[in-house]
């Protein structure tokens, strides 16, 4: 009988809304605080648990949609309040996932403010406006708070910040759940803890959902789109190395657990690359060693993200050493081939053999002849292990066929639904 992937969508969510704030001091831990003050306001207000939870999924997850660490610092510094293509963006990520679609709206609305809802015809009754005005207030308190200031000689020009929206931006109501919590000493405190992020985790609104595989599988989808949606020249990457690995890994006679795990880790392994600006990542030129050192870094976080979720322990390796190698030349761990597993040699061959086919913004994408050649070359330097290669060379137009076609439906759906937003 097959054994299949299971993972905690908790410690998922949890993750990942801490990789989105590793880009930048400046955005250290905001959407772990954005998603602790929705919290709070949301059990003061008594909000039935269904609704908290989707509150809580909107906001540790809110800022999805700010693809580049350039837009997210943008949307940190962000004034203008009405809704902006970060916003649409992330409800669209959010749909994607049968987990994530029921707070879409709470995402889709966490800059409007209340005013141009009832514009609109809608009230405070709508859950989703209410969510969406609870991670509103939370989103603008979080990016009130000074850093370089102790909080508690702060937190009176905070709640300042807060009552002038009151009325136009936030409805009085929503008001009053912040005031039901903000005279509190240890909320502030709590707020700022370096410990928070460990204290949400343990203590938090979120079910501990054992995922099954296609569950799994559709919100891996949602952070690979994250990561790769930010540019046409990345933006079906990670499809076509999932789908190559699975090949490849299927003709090794992976099966069951351990392919499903390939998959997984195919989709997710340049996660890491959320801490890359795209002024660097889509940079037309030769990168500077300064540029390649940032660049570097992407594989230490993507195990780093990837390790804390139970269930993916193996996703996480197979995933975050995709750019080691053999010899040891490779990075983040500079591991040689006794470190690495089957796994971690099949993503690694793929990842190189689908980027040497793509577009990238310094050239254009290589034919079968100067894919395998490059190959060939890295396994005889020790580097790619050469068994992979040349399975992969003996199957590859139906191995890379099948991969291209993944690569086109991803173009596809991207251009269709996110393109004319990016």
């Amino acid at each position: 009988m097959w054994r299949h992937v299971t993972a905690n969508l908790s410690d998922l969510i949890f993750s990942v809304s801490e990789a989105m704030d590793m880009s930048d001091v400046s955005l250290a831990d905001h959407q772990m605080r954005t998603g602790y003050v929705a919290a709070q306001m949301a059990a003061a207000g008594k909000i039935e648990y269904g609704q908290m939870e989707r509150i809580a999924v909107a906001s540790l997850l809110h800022d999805i949609g700010a693809l580049s660490p350039e837009e997210k610092i943008s949307a940190h510094i962000y004034e203008d309040l009405l809704p902006e293509p970060h916003c649409q963006r992330g409800a669209k990520l959010f749909r994607e996932a049968h987990w994530l679609a029921p707070s879409a709206q709470i995402v889709e609305w966490h800059h409007t403010p209340m005013a141009e809802h009832e514009r609109m015809g809608r009230s405070l009754a709508d859950p989703d406006v209410l969510g969406a005005q609870i991670v509103y207030l939370a989103d603008h308190l979080e990016r009130a708070i000074r850093r370089d200031v102790f909080i508690l000689h702060q937190t009176d020009a905070l709640v300042r910040s807060v009552h002038a929206l009151a009325g136009k931006e936030i409805h009085r109501e929503v008001i009053d759940l912040f005031n039901g919590i903000c005279c509190d000493e240890d909320f502030w405190l709590e707020l700022v803890s370096k410990n928070l992020a460990m204290e949400m985790r343990e203590h938090n609104l979120l079910r501990s959902i054992a995922m099954d595989y296609e569950t799994a599988q559709s919100i891996a989808g949602v952070f690979k789109d994250m990561t790769d949606f930010r540019s046409r020249f990345t933006a079906t990457h990670s499809a076509g190395v999932a789908v190559c690995a699975r090949a490849i890994g299927r003709s090794l006679s992976f099966t069951g657990k351990d392919l499903q795990q390939i998959y997984l880790a195919g989709l997710m392994h340049d996660m890491g690359k959320l801490v890359v600006p795209n002024a660097i990542l889509c940079k037309p030129g030769a990168l500077t060693a300064g540029e390649y050192e940032v660049v570097r870094q992407h594989p230490y976080y993507t195990l780093r993200t990837l390790a804390k979720v139970r269930g993916f322990e193996q996703v996480a390796e197979w995933a975050g050493f995709h750019h080691e190698r053999l010899n040891g030349s490779g990075y983040g761990n500079h591991l040689d081939s006794a470190d690495l597993d089957l796994g971690a040699k099949v993503v690694a061959v793929a990842d190189v053999a689908t980027a040497i086919a793509e577009d990238r913004p310094y050239r254009t994408g290589r034919g079968k002849d100067t894919v395998l050649f490059e190959l060939h070359g890295m396994a005889e330097k020790k580097m790619l292990e050469p068994t992979i290669v040349n399975l992969l060379a003996d199957q590859y137009d139906a191995i890379m066929g099948e991969s291209a076609a993944a690569q086109a439906a991803d173009e596809a759906r991207y251009r269709e639904r996110y393109a004319l937003i990016l």
